[in-house]
C-alpha cells in the first residue's frame, strides 16, 4: 500500500507542478500580450496625433495660399486697373478662413493687409503688408502653429 501512496503522491506532485507551470506560463504570456497591446495602442495614438498635426498644417497652408492669391489679385488690379469684379469678395472670404484657421499672428497680419487695401494705401505699403503676412504665415507653418 505504501507503493500506491508514493505513486499517488508522485502523480499529484507532477500534476501540481504541471498546473503551476501552466499558470506561470499563462500569466507571463498574458503580461506579454498586454505589453504588446499597450505598445500597439501607443503607436496608434502617436500616428493619429501626427496625422492630425499634418492635416491642420495643410489646412492652414491652404488658407494662407488662398488669402495670398486673393490679396495678390486685388493688388494687381490696383497696379494695372484690370481685374475681376469678385476679387474683393474672394479676398474677404479667404480672410474669414484665415481667421478660423489661425493662429493669431497670421490672422492679424491678414487683417492688417485687408485694412490697407480698404484704405487705398500706396502700392509700397500694400507690398509691405503682403510681406508681413507672408512672414507670419511662414513662421506659423514652421513652428506648427505658434
Amino acid at each position: 500500500m505504501n507503493e500506491w501512496i508514493v505513486a499517488l503522491s508522485a502523480a499529484l506532485i507532477g500534476a501540481g507542478s504541471a498546473l503551476a507551470g501552466s499558470v506561470i506560463s499563462a500569466r507571463s504570456t498574458r503580461a506579454a500580450g498586454e505589453r504588446q497591446a499597450e505598445a500597439a495602442l501607443e503607436t496608434l495614438r502617436l500616428t493619429i496625433g501626427e496625422q492630425r498635426v499634418a492635416r491642420v498644417h495643410d489646412q492652414r497652408r491652404q488658407a494662407y495660399v488662398r488669402f495670398l492669391e486673393a490679396a495678390d489679385a486685388v493688388i494687381e488690379t490696383r497696379r494695372t486697373g484690370e481685374g475681376q469684379a469678385g476679387d474683393g469678395t474672394d479676398l474677404r472670404r479667404a480672410y474669414s478662413v484665415v481667421l478660423l484657421e489661425g493662429p493669431a499672428r497670421p490672422a492679424e497680419a491678414a487683417g492688417a493687409l485687408l485694412a490697407r487695401l480698404r484704405q487705398r494705401s500706396s502700392l509700397d505699403d500694400l507690398d509691405a503688408g503682403r510681406s508681413e503676412f507672408v512672414e507670419s504665415a511662414r513662421a506659423a507653418l514652421a513652428t506648427g502653429g505658434g
